[in-house]
């Protein structure tokens, strides 16, 4: 089955759930399209696989029930690994056909209620592009602890909204956004990091709420964010700004057994 490339049939798959959708959504927009590759179910059903390829790894997400899903598997099978981020039953289809998921996060997906965030003064200073070797330094110190944010690329600081706390000359900490397509009413903060330490001071709950208010400043309607399921003190930090919890799925690395048994 051809990729898909009508943007028009892709949205209308994912405007069925926007809060799980909104990366997807986002890798609608000019910005962010060219690495994505759409692969969608042959029936009258909502469902889709995307494979992200703007990163190292590329990224798997999937929008519909197993049952449908599983006529697009063979179209991303062969790839000999992909990070996930994908409901429970897709992670357990994926293992029936050769996946390994060593290190499978169960994860939040928690979206912004309307009309719940609280507008607050944050003592805090936007950051743009060129302080990008800066940010970079601040999340290489939970390289040692795992805490590093995985993805973060130059293009999310370029295109989307970074708040930050200094002391001195020194970032200590730093919130912001996976992305922002403002065009498709969407935007998913991320890259929340506080060194370790600063931490206990409440830097993460300031710049979230700064990164969110500027978001509903700029009229984005759907702000997700993405959570592990055991930090209960940053779950209790994003509902307390208003988030909700809105879907439990799955991270992790997925690696092709069969694949790697033939190399």
């Amino acid at each position: 089955m051809p990729r898909a490339t009508d943007s028009k049939a892709i949205r209308t798959i994912l405007e069925t759930d926007r809060a799980w959708s909104v990366y997807a959504l986002a890798d609608l927009a000019p910005e962010y399209s060219a690495p994505a590759e759409w692969h969608i179910a042959a029936n009258s059903r909502p469902a889709l696989m995307l494979l992200y390829r703007g990163f190292r790894t590329p990224v798997l997400f999937a929008h519909g029930t197993t049952t449908d899903l599983f006529a697009v598997l063979p179209e991303v099978a062969s790839e000999p690994e992909f990070y996930l981020s994908v409901r429970a039953g897709v992670a357990g289809m994926l293992r029936g056909a050769g996946y390994d998921i060593p290190d499978e996060k169960h994860m939040w997906r928690m979206v912004l209620e309307a009309g719940r965030f609280a507008s607050r003064n944050h003592v805090v200073i936007r950051l743009g592009a060129d302080n990008y070797e800066e940010l970079t330094a601040l999340y290489a110190d939970g390289e040692a602890t795992g805490e590093r944010p995985p993805f973060f690329d130059a293009g999310m600081l370029k295109h989307g909204v970074f708040f930050s706390i200094w002391d001195r000359r020194e970032l200590v900490a730093a919130a912001g956004t996976h992305v922002v397509a403002v065009e498709e009413g969407v935007a998913a903060i991320g890259n929340v990091y506080t060194r370790r330490d600063r931490r206990g001071k409440g830097y993460a709950r300031q710049l979230t709420g700064a990164v969110t208010g500027e978001l509903i400043r700029l009229g984005v309607p759907t702000i997700a964010l993405n959570v592990d399921q055991g930090n209960a003190p940053a779950i209790h930090v994003y509902e307390g700004l208003g988030f909700r919890r809105h879907c439990d799925y799955r991270e992790g690395l997925a690696v092709n057994v069969l694949t790697k048994r033939v190399r």
